[in-house]
């Protein structure tokens, strides 16, 4: 490999968007520059995140590499790229791998995230990706790779080699069909041996792995150049590159996808390495989008919203847990109070004076199956979204405060989409599947379809309403007694404890 003694030059900008679309060298020509363009721990994340200041999604990320540059361009991914082992994750994964090639990523490490998901759908994912996944020491149960070992890109004049390797991943409980991971050092330097074959001029190495690991490594397996290296980012998103041995760099880089990693790599005219110039591109909305990507989150909101039902049942599922305002739009009918938290927290207690909290665990499990008992134990039962599977849908168990407001997606899309200042024609507005209209208010209807003269024979809508009013009881939570200075708590009525 041409390279010599390195001079370390680091320089560290902070951007908000830049480059990308590579102008070629001739064949005889070598470049005196190179832009490594690097991600690694995207963690599932196709959108911008929920953050105070939006950060990250694929469109933007491609809108950075579409852009026009005076440098040949070389994309990289260090692993990381999965959400989990969940069937949504897995969905969401393959979107991300339709998305990189169409960015037009060079090679793609497997990680350790991906490392704990059977050897079958890591070749499915292969063939999502176009072909661009590796891994050096990830091998099957008959002692072939998993995936090609290495790749060899011609950029602008560079040839240059491209392998991976990963680390011992976490595997979940019950895990079968995985990988073995494979000491790196033997098959790294099997796949050194055929880039010196090849005349390669530059090797990167993709490393979803420890310090130490990848230290060790560089000790034990000469010649390559640089080493991209995923990690957890820490709040400010830095970077840095820094020598590992005599003569390799280093550059880590993570983030869940909210940054992109670009350095410029200088030469002489023989080849030799003179400087690394390092930037990092935060992902923010100053950012283009590439519409390209934008069709393929689209596709994905479309797929998702037709195997809602299929997903709701996984811990990750996104119906469950926050997500990215621009997911917002596929909500339909019942959402979950989990949406409800996010604005309207300091109605939680309201739930437990009132006594709709206990509705679900006061159920036998007989009775949790029961269609007699579902209705008035838990939200939407028996309508579109709403509560079909007792334990599948946990986030629709007991009287929810959609089972009295009605089913809340069109609330919270609006919402939403004022508070982050959505662009309301991108959304798809799904209808409400449901028959039941939100209201802030609860109409007396709605109670007494519940509070019957069986169940309820006390209840009275017009002392009952005043006495569930959220407004009043936060009221009396926010009291404290003059004599103790304690705030106090609001005490449930022996009526209400018998009607509950």
């Amino acid at each position: 490999m041409r390279h010599l003694s390195l001079l370390f030059i680091p320089v560290l900008l902070f951007i908000g968007m830049s480059t990308g679309c590579a102008s070629q060298a001739g064949p005889s020509e070598f470049p005196s520059h190179l832009m490594l363009n690097y991600t690694a721990k995207t963690e599932g994340a196709l959108f911008p995140c929920g953050c105070r200041i939006p950060l990250g999604g694929l469109s933007r990320r491609a809108g950075v590499l579409n852009e026009e540059s005076p440098y040949p361009q070389l994309t990289l991914d260090a692993g990381g790229f999965a959400g989990g082992n969940t069937g949504y994750d897995r969905f969401a994964t393959s979107y991300i791998l339709q998305a990189y090639q169409e960015m037009g990523y060079h090679a793609v490490n497997i990680g350790t995230r991906e490392a704990s998901q059977k050897v079958s759908e890591l070749r499915e994912w292969d063939q999502i990706s176009g072909g661009i996944l590796i891994s050096a020491n990830l091998w099957d149960d008959h002692g072939l790779p998993v995936t090609r070992t290495h790749l060899i890109r011609e950029i602008g004049g560079i040839k240059i080699g491209i392998t991976g390797i990963t680390s011992t991943p976490y595997v979940p409980v019950g895990a079968t069909e995985l990988s073995t991971i494979l000491n790196p050092t033997a098959p790294l330097l099997e796949v050194m041996a055929t880039f010196e074959e090849e005349n390669v001029d530059f090797v990167v190495l993709l490393a979803d792995a420890p310090s130490p690991e990848v230290g060790q490594i560089i000790e034990e397996v000469p010649g390559i150049d640089v080493v991209i290296q995923g990690q957890e980012f820490n709040a400010t998103g830095q970077q840095v590159i820094m020598p590992i041995g005599e003569s390799t760099a280093g550059i880590r880089i993570g983030g869940t996808g909210k940054y992109l990693g670009r350095t410029r790599i200088d030469f002489d005219p023989e080849g030799t390495v003179t400087n690394y110039e390092i930037m990092l591109v935060h992902l923010d909305t100053t950012v283009p989008t590439l519409s390209a990507i934008t069709e393929i989150m689209i596709e994905f909101k479309f797929e998702l919203i037709n195997r809602r039902q299929e997903f709701l049942g996984d811990p990750a599922n996104p119906f469950q847990r926050s997500q990215a305002p621009e997911l917002i739009d596929i909500l339909a009918g019942y959402t979950g109070q989990g949406f409800c938290r996010s604005c309207h927290g300091g109605y939680e207690m309201d739930q437990q004076l009132i006594g709709h909290t206990r509705a679900w665990n006061v159920l036998s499990d007989d009775s949790k199956v029961s269609p007699t008992c579902l209705p008035c134990h838990s939200t939407g039962y028996g309508l579109e979204t709403g509560l079909a599977d007792a334990y599948r849908d946990s986030h629709l168990q007991g009287v929810t405060c959609e089972a009295c407001h009605g089913p809340a997606a069109d609330h919270v899309r609006d919402q939403t989409a004022i508070k982050e200042g959505l662009d309301r024609s991108t959304m798809l507005v799904l209808p409400n599947p449901t028959g039941v209209e939100f209201s802030r208010e609860v109409p007396e209807e709605v109670c007494l379809a519940c509070h019957t003269e069986d169940w309820s024979p006390d209840f009275d809508y017009a002392t009952w309403i005043d006495r569930a009013n959220h407004s009043a009881l936060h009221q009396r939570q926010m009291e404290f007694d003059p004599d103790t200075g304690e705030r106090v708590t609001p005490v449930i009525s022996e009526e209400l404890e018998e009607g509950d």
